[in-house]
């Protein structure tokens, strides 16, 4: 039977959820499914969980055990290693709706699009839905788009660029020869990232595949890791950055400016580590150099601007730079408290 997708699953010490995650996408159509657990490492059970699930599902998942080399390298050997039509990732503490993703393998069967697009949603400890992303009205479901249609900012399809809902042609990654950063997180940004202008044809299936673990501490998306790694994540920016700005004026609007929505989401994340507890003399060049970079891609720089983490976040630093003090103030805390502060601030600043 050809395996239709590949579930690429980085893994290090997922003791405690590789079952979860593993159990969730035993689906009636799971023989289409080609599972590869990547354990990059792992010092707990992981490799002997994966292993378990290994024989007794043999013809549907496989584990590979490697030294360890931080996520990119585990999406890189489970690309090669691939033998779905298509690919795409589930961490190891995520899980996927195993209805779902029935649903989604029975149009993968009719389908031959180069990027597919469906729907996560986020859960938290108790598995309750905090969020859950859907796409605006612009987009129609299973229309197949020609690649100069698809316009994310123009169809207001802000979400769509993140790991969690984009499923790649197996065919399309190798052939541009992804290859992601070794020893450092956030690299899932190039493997959306460097295929989108490749892709000739999209579609879009509102199946909430994904499920998305909220709450578990040392999170990448936590602000406080966020903060302590804001040079990866800038590190992932700059290799983003240095392509777009060599290929934009090269390649379509469209596809530039879906470039657009994922480097500006990498830019709001900059600015939400900027007072999220970060030290601000070492946020201070970092904003700087991307305040500078805001001013080379006009496009990019309106879409930055309507984030108000941006706005609240210049002022918080414009604040430092003439007081000398900080205040470390998460964008988690309640809005009432979060706007007083920041009209403190602005009239500090000399801003009303």
């Amino acid at each position: 039977m050809e395996k239709l997708l590949t579930l690429c699953v980085p893994t290090y010490n997922m003791e405690k959820y590789l079952a979860r995650c593993l159990d969730s996408i035993l689906c009636d159509n799971k023989e289409y499914l080609d599972v590869i657990i990547v354990n990059d490492g792992s010092r707990d059970r992981s490799s002997e969980i994966g292993h378990l699930y290994e024989n007794k599902y043999s013809n549907v998942i496989r584990v590979i055990d490697k030294e360890n080399g931080n996520y990119g390298t585990c999406v890189n050997r489970g690309l090669i290693e691939a033998r779905g039509k298509y690919f795409r990732m589930l961490d190891a503490d995520d899980w996927c709706d195993t209805e779902a993703l029935n649903k989604f393998i029975e149009e993968l069967k009719q389908c031959d699009a180069d990027m597919v697009l469906t729907i996560s949603e986020d859960r938290d400890v108790n598995n309750l839905l905090q969020w859950r992303m859907k796409a605006p009205e612009l987009v129609k479901v299973k229309k197949v788009y020609q690649n100069y249609e698809f316009d994310g900012i123009k169809l207001e399809y802000n979400d769509l660029f993140c790991s969690h809902i984009v499923t790649y042609k197996t065919e399309l990654l190798r052939s541009i020869k992804l290859h992601l950063q070794a020893g450092i997180s956030y690299t899932d940004n190039e493997y959306v990232f460097f295929p989108l202008d490749k892709v000739q044809t999209i579609v879009y299936f509102d199946f909430p595949v994904y499920q998305y673990f909220v709450g578990r501490e040392g999170q990448t998306t936590d602000l406080k890791t966020m903060a302590k790694s804001v040079g990866q994540i800038m590190q992932v920016f700059n290799r983003l950055w240095e392509y777009f700005i060599i290929h934009k004026d090269k390649q379509m609007p469209s596809v530039a400016n879906n470039q657009r929505i994922l480097l500006g989401e990498m830019m709001w994340w900059v600015y939400r580590a900027a007072f999220s507890g970060a030290n601000p003399r070492k946020m201070q060049p970092i904003v700087d150099d991307i305040e500078s970079r805001l001013q080379i891609d006009a496009g990019l720089r309106e879409r930055v601007k309507r984030y108000k983490c941006y706005r609240y976040g210049l002022d918080l630093l414009e604040y430092y730079r003439k007081t000398g003090r900080y205040i470390n103030h998460p964008i988690t805390k309640s809005i009432l408290i979060r706007n007083r502060v920041l009209r403190y601030v602005r009239r500090k600043i000399g801003l009303r």
